[in-house]
């Protein structure tokens, strides 16, 4: 009975290259926010003076706070990108409605193209580097970041980037190894497949735990 349980274990670990599909899946998630950065991608104007806004005032922290307001206004009111918010409802009148709720509180979002997202994103991020590192940043410039990056950004695209880059090589190696190890050591197959999972997902967490 114990061999047959282990023989059948053993016929249901090569599920790891599901698992690593799985993770691919899950990592390459919006692969167009990754690649979008040509300056004709978008086109509102109100993105473009945000982010010349954003720009002009790193390094000063009440320009920075009072430039990420108006990202800020942007994401929740739809301001200068096409959407209109009274109290008769939501008009959208650029792009698809994600969900409701998304529709009610920050209509901006759907608004926006995935293009301009990353452009924002890039340019807070540049901009709280610059600020922490002139000494110019505070609790009230980490608030409205936080804010910005959560909704801009909420699949951390902005840090997974790098190790997007690599994946498709380095999960393909990690399943290689794995599998040479079944094949060589199945003793060790167990061990080595826990461990191969964890070197898929690691650098990922490291890098969200770690970002900007």
């Amino acid at each position: 009975m114990t061999s047959l349980a282990a023989e059948k274990r053993e016929l249901n670990w090569p599920s790891l290259p599901v698992q690593l599909m799985l993770a691919a899946t899950l990592l390459t998630v919006n692969p167009v926010s990754s690649n979008a950065y040509s300056t004709s991608d978008y086109a509102s104007d109100a993105v473009v003076e945000a982010l010349g806004s954003i720009k002009s005032a790193k390094g000063d922290k009440a320009k920075s706070f009072a430039a990420f307001e108006e990202v800020a206004k942007i994401i929740t009111e739809g301001k200068g990108v096409g959407g209109n918010v009274n109290y008769a409802g939501v008009t959208l009148e650029r792009g698809e409605v994600a969900d409701e709720d998304t529709s009610i509180y920050n209509p901006g979002l759907t608004l926006l193209t995935e293009s301009e997202k990353t452009k924002l994103v890039e340019a807070i991020v540049d901009s709280k580097q610059k600020g922490i590192k002139m000494k110019a940043w505070d609790q009230n410039n980490e608030y409205a970041f936080e804010f910005l990056k959560t909704n801009l950004d909420p699949l951390h695209v902005y840090e997974l980037r790098p190790y997007l880059s690599i994946f498709p090589f380095y999960s393909a190696g990690v399943y290689l190894l794995t599998l040479f190890v079944q094949q060589t050591f199945r003793s060790l197959f167990e061990t080595a497949y826990i461990v191969g999972v964890i070197a898929v997902f690691a650098p990922a967490i490291l890098l969200i735990a770690t970002g900007p």
